[in-house]
């Protein structure tokens, strides 16, 4: 496939979200593809950069869960997406979520906390949907490679959307109830490595970061790790912990 159809997608509401955004563009080392921005008409975008395409819809569900409602809100014409929370910076090469995404439909890094049944007790909901909390993943929406040809990528997110609408008043975001669509629809994504969205969480680094995803300032050595050291961020920067064995 040719490159002419990616495109890098953010989703927000408000002023912290124009000003995250603007961070990410100013600090972030992305690819030459066209941006897209997905909000409501409340939002005053007049201080990003003309790059930057206005997409307006109305949300029809509340708070993080709007990003449930991700594909249903994209411009036509893309094709393979990456979609990113706005408190997220890109570090490094990130070519590999796209073209996994065109393999497998969807490609994400699990959460820090990964377990989907003891995520805030959502075993709860997992079994009125009759699926028994076995330590199934949680994937972090954060970051999502989505590829809009895949015939199994559109039938994920609108069976999350119907989830996050059914059990509207709940306490859980967009991310649980996307990561039950895919138990419920046995469906599986090309699962990144946590380089792909490092939360800042105190999980531990192999390797180096590619995509820092937190409001706290970068590091300067967030992509350039001292090789053969497992790191793990605390406080305001990143400490060695551990030798990688031999």
């Amino acid at each position: 496939m040719t490159q002419s159809h990616r495109a890098i997608v953010f989703l927000g509401w408000g002023d912290k979200a124009i000003d995250a955004i603007n961070r990410c563009l100013s600090q972030s080392t992305l690819p030459p593809y066209p941006i897209y921005f997905i909000t409501e008409k409340q939002t005053d975008t007049t201080p990003l950069p003309d790059t930057v395409t206005i997409v307006l819809t109305e949300f029809t569900i509340a708070g993080n869960r709007r990003k449930n409602s991700l594909v249903q809100a994209l411009p036509p014409g893309l094709e393979t997406v990456l979609f990113l929370d706005v408190d997220t910076i890109v570090l490094d090469d990130i070519s590999l979520g796209f073209d996994m995404a065109e393999k497998f439909g969807i490609a994400m890094a699990m959460a820090p906390h990964y377990d989907l049944g003891s995520f805030r007790n959502f075993h709860t909901i997992m079994a009125l949907e009759g699926i028994p909390a076995r330590g199934q993943i949680v994937y972090n929406s954060g970051v999502i490679f989505l590829s809009l040809r895949h015939p199994k990528t559109r039938p994920v997110f609108d069976l999350a959307l119907q989830l996050a609408h059914k059990y509207e008043g709940t306490p859980w975001g967009d991310q649980p109830f996307l990561s039950l669509a895919m138990e419920l629809a046995e469906f599986n994504p090309y699962t990144l490595s946590p380089s792909f969205n490092h939360r800042a969480f105190g999980e531990i680094v192999s390797g180096s970061v590619r995509v820092w995803h937190s409001y706290e300032p970068v590091p300067e050595d967030a992509s350039n790790l001292e090789y053969g050291y497992l790191h793990r961020f605390e406080k305001d920067g990143f400490v060695r912990t551990k030798r990688v064995p031999k």
